[in-house]
């Protein structure tokens, strides 16, 4: 198999770009101008004409060791192929990664789950919940849990609303509130990759701020969703103590899954290992569609211990 490495500045956008799209796995993760968005440098293993591709998404900050790492709201990322991804290719890429990235931590996509075993390799199965819209709304609603009808149900009519009207500072600004509040402690660079995100998807017509206000037009949840091919991706929601109170968060996914059902839409919540979040994405009748995490330490002895 002819696999080569490419550096960002020698990739054919356009080649590298075409083949996510025609890939089966397609996601918005791997397209050029997202990685340009949410990594410092990333290069490419490319194989043929484009045929394949893995974008390997690097730096050296720690003592100048290339390690590769998985960037901010970019949840997979892997091989992407106009051909099967089958176990020997996957394989073949794993193993064309350069030996000089001493470090790798890297999320695999969805179609990357029939993998060999590696001893260089701790594999460890992500969920993601999907929840298929190409059904009328009374059918995706049969699939909701009985408690989130009866939280459904409590809702008055007029207590709440949801706007597209959000701006992406106040977005930024109010998430980065609700997430301090809830302890998640996330890094300023988290805030910047989203800003960046958010206006390239906005520009593209790929994406929506969708917000959700009280009868006083107080905000009270929002999330960023992306139109990834016929996917909504919910890149980044927030739900303030108010909201929380309200179950604003219940009364906007409800929203965008009544907006969208009947149409070839998935709809993709971005699964969480936090077991509250994901029991909350899977009462709206979401299954599990998982995806791999693989790391390997081959840092010096000395520096072992600074990656777990």
């Amino acid at each position: 198999m002819d696999i080569k490495l490419l550096k960002r500045q020698d990739i054919e956008t356009a080649k590298w770009n075409g083949c996510v799209h025609y890939s089966a796995n397609s996601r918005v993760y791997a397209y050029s101008w997202y990685l340009d968005n949410v990594a410092d440098d990333w290069w490419g293993l490319i194989e043929g004409d484009y045929e394949s591709v893995m974008p390997l998404v690097w730096n050296d900050k720690m003592l100048k060791t290339k390690q590769i790492y998985q960037p901010f709201l970019t949840q997979q990322l892997g091989l992407f192929s106009i051909n099967v991804c089958s176990k020997a290719r996957i394989s073949a890429f794993l193993n064309a990664i350069p030996s000089e990235f001493r470090f790798v931590d890297m999320q695999l996509n969805f179609l990357n789950t029939d993998i060999a075993e590696y001893d260089a390799w701790k594999i460890e199965q992500r969920p993601n919940y999907i929840l298929d819209l190409k059904r009328p709304y009374e059918q995706v609603a049969e699939g909701y849990s009985q408690n989130l009808r009866r939280i459904l149900k409590k809702i008055e009519p007029g207590s709440l609303y949801a706007t597209t009207d959000l701006t992406p500072e106040r977005f930024i600004e109010v998430a980065r509130q609700a997430h301090q509040n809830q302890k998640l402690n996330l890094p300023e660079l988290f805030y910047h990759t989203a800003i960046r995100i958010i206006y390239n998807c906005l520009h593209r017509g790929q994406g929506s701020i969708f917000a959700v206000y009280d009868a006083q037009k107080q905000l009270c949840a929002a999330s960023f969703i992306i139109l990834d091919g016929m996917r909504l991706l919910n890149l980044i929601n927030f739900s303030t103590a108010q909201g929380h109170s309200l179950n604003a968060m219940h009364f906007l996914f409800d929203a965008i899954i009544q907006n969208n059902s009947n149409k070839l839409k998935l709809f993709d919540f971005e699964g969480s290992t936090i077991e509250g979040v994901a029991r909350f994405y899977q009462s709206f009748g979401a299954i599990n569609q998982p995806y791999l995490r693989l790391k390997a330490n081959k840092l010096p002895w000395y520096l072992r211990f600074l990656k777990k």
